[in-house]
């Protein structure tokens, strides 16, 4: 019996995990060197504004009480950590298999390494990205030590300040002329929306001097920049649907046994709501002047990671370098690159909880090329429920014998699907010669201001994945 349990499991582990072929490539064949990823935030508890510490209601656009979630605003879940291990257990498979990473069971240090905005979300991601890719190992993120970090969120820091008529005229145009334009292309999603809220508060309608009875699809939409310079967002009606939207989304991810928005938002009402998400998430942040502030920096430190010319030396050294922020993070770098996706069952363009893009390099014949791929679960996938708990004792005994087994989803139904990546006009994959590549970052980064590069310190991790302290 035991001799058949082992067989079977040595079956599970070499035959289902690795596809034909083996991860050397053939003379004459190309050879990936170096991956650089960009991931977003995995499933999480909203942080929403006007919400109360207990997260009990929405009261600015609902007085329905709001579900009680497992965790404090803005952590990751149990269930949302799990999700991302699972999808980057399958990813770590793929990178073995194209020769990338190594057959230990931990790797040598720096091998693959992460670094993280320093908000709590990205923090938990980040870990959970490493314990898919080596279970048992607790490897470390960096974080940096400023608040906030200027890799992230330069506007913030003060590195770049935006010009309040210039970056509202861009977004302007963005959205056809006016935002009550973006506004109505998306009434059914809007009506959708606000038939889950309820009747609007009273008072948030007579904020817009319209009656105490609106709908969500009369309130006008509008763009707000600081006075200062150091933000940039959209109010009114949109703001309420694209916030709801993301709202409903985490708790479709939460909880697979019921929709989202008191029994409302089942998946194809949701996937109407995330149309009116990602075209707002897309006009903002692909607004050349918003992409080039917020996510300048960050493609250039990826750019200059796959290259080997950071001045943090355990950039150039690894493998596998992820970098965490978020969804406005993967948008500004798209639109930066000129790259457009398309993911399975979502709107194009769209940047599901836990997507991720890669950056590439690829040698063939001497010659070097990036190509740009993105990974992201689907909404079924996000949605569904595991066929079991995890076990880390079992996953940790199961790791060290076969380094490669999947201990957080076995049976590999939360498996990531490959998006398809393109940049118009061109036809085909997102593939560039390195030199083409490196003219693009070049001038679309043109009189950018840079956050300084950082060798961020790593923060280590008890046994129980809390933080333990830095270490540089």
């Amino acid at each position: 019996m035991r001799s058949t349990i082992a067989t079977c499991l040595v079956c599970i582990v070499f035959c289902g995990l690795f596809p034909s072929g083996g991860a050397a490539s053939p003379s004459g064949q190309a050879r990936l060197l170096k991956v650089v990823a960009l991931s977003h935030l995995g499933p999480h508890v909203p942080r929403i504004p006007h919400v109360s510490v207990q997260n009990e209601n929405l009261p600015r656009w609902s007085e329905k009480p709001w579900p009680r979630w497992p965790a404090p605003a803005g952590s990751l879940t149990p269930r949302g950590a799990r999700l991302i291990t699972a999808m980057w257990e399958d990813l770590r498979a793929h990178f073995f298999n194209l020769g990338l990473l190594p057959e230990e069971h931990c790797p040598s240090p720096f091998r693959v390494f992460a670094r993280a905005d320093a908000t709590l979300t990205a923090q938990d991601t980040a870990r959970a990205i490493l314990d898919g890719l080596f279970p048992a190992c607790g490897l470390p993120c960096a974080v940096s030590s400023r608040r906030p970090d200027p890799l992230f969120e330069p506007v913030r820091a003060g590195l770049d300040r935006f010009d309040p008529a210039q970056v509202a005229g861009g977004i302007m145009r963005a959205a056809g002329g006016n935002m009550d334009t973006l506004r109505d292309s998306h009434n059914a999603a809007l009506t959708r929306i606000g038939q889950a809220l309820g009747p609007l508060p009273t008072r948030y309608c007579t904020r817009f001097n319209l009656p105490p009875d609106c709908a969500l699809t009369s309130v006008p939409g509008m763009v707000s920049v600081a006075a200062d310079g150091s933000d940039v967002s959209i109010g009114g009606g949109l703001e309420a649907g694209v916030i709801a939207a993301e709202n409903f989304l985490q708790e479709y991810i939460q909880w697979p046994d019921s929709p989202a928005g008191w029994g409302r938002m089942d998946a194809p009402a949701l996937r109407e709501a995330l149309a009116l998400h990602s075209t707002v998430l897309n006009v903002v942040n692909r607004t050349p002047r918003v992409a080039q502030a917020k996510g300048g920096s960050l493609l250039a430190e990826m750019a200059a990671t796959l290259a080997g010319e950071h001045t943090d030396p355990r950039c150039n050294a690894a493998s596998l370098v992820i970098f965490v922020g978020n969804d406005n993070h993967l948008t500004n770098v798209g639109a930066l690159l000129g790259l457009f996706w398309r993911i399975s069952g979502y709107p194009d363009n769209s940047v599901p909880p836990g997507a991720v893009l890669l950056l590439e390099l690829w040698e063939q014949d001497g010659l070097r090329e990036v190509r740009a791929n993105l990974f992201a679960q689907t909404l079924e996938t996000l949605h569904a429920d595991f066929a079991s708990p995890p076990s880390a004792e079992r996953g940790q005994d199961v790791f060290r014998l076969f380094p490669f087994a999947r201990t957080a989803d076995p049976l590999r139904s939360h498996a990531p699907v490959a998006a398809a990546v393109t940049v118009p006009p061109v036809l085909g994959g997102a593939r560039f010669s390195l030199d083409d590549f490196s003219a693009r970052v070049r001038d679309s980064l043109k009189d950018a201001t840079l956050a300084p590069q950082e060798a961020a310190p790593l923060v280590l991790r008890k046994a129980s994945g809390t933080d333990a302290g830095t270490v540089r």
